[in-house]
């Protein structure tokens, strides 16, 4: 199974969409880790066929997704935040204590805008970076998660 990952389109939401029609018929399920989750709900009724999974990040003002979210994926749990509430900008100690109470096999965030990807006590950490507002990097970013078999392979796309 192929995963998009998306964070922080922030009301800049035409490169997402180049995205998901370019990969439509790869990927089988579209995350969103916050940051003006109206950006995301438009795609919901333009590609109904696919499934796209949401939280709130610290610039949505409504209640139409949690603040975080476990989603299981052919065995594999993902622990989904935007990270706001754990200090993200500051370390991952609390994102990956609360993935770990998840039994997280994957703990996906955003917030500061800026693409991180690494394994920390077993569990595969990644910020896919902002998708219309980059920091710390030349490129606007994206995430894909790819599970076969069991195995997990998380990477990084700069979007040039």
């Amino acid at each position: 199974m192929k995963i998009l990952v998306f964070s922080d389109s922030h009301g800049k939401n035409a490169l997402m969409n180049d995205i998901i029609r370019e990969m439509h018929d790869e990927v089988e399920l579209i995350l969103f880790l916050g940051d003006c989750l109206e950006d995301f709900e438009d795609f919901t009724y333009i590609y109904p066929d696919k499934q796209f999974i949401p939280v709130l990040g610290n610039c949505d003002f409504n209640d139409r997704a949690p603040i975080v979210r476990v989603v299981e994926v052919d065995g594999i749990k993902i622990f989904m935040s935007h990270g706001h509430r754990y200090g993200v900008k500051l370390g991952h100690e609390k994102i990956i204590y609360e993935a770990e109470k998840h039994s997280a096999n994957i703990c996906l965030y955003g917030h500061s805008h800026m693409p991180h990807n690494v394994v920390v006590k077993g569990i595969h950490l990644m910020n896919p970076g902002s998708i219309s507002e980059p920091r710390g990097v030349d490129y606007p970013s994206y995430g894909i998660i790819e599970i076969v078999d069991g195995a997990v392979d998380l990477r990084i796309v700069e979007v040039r």
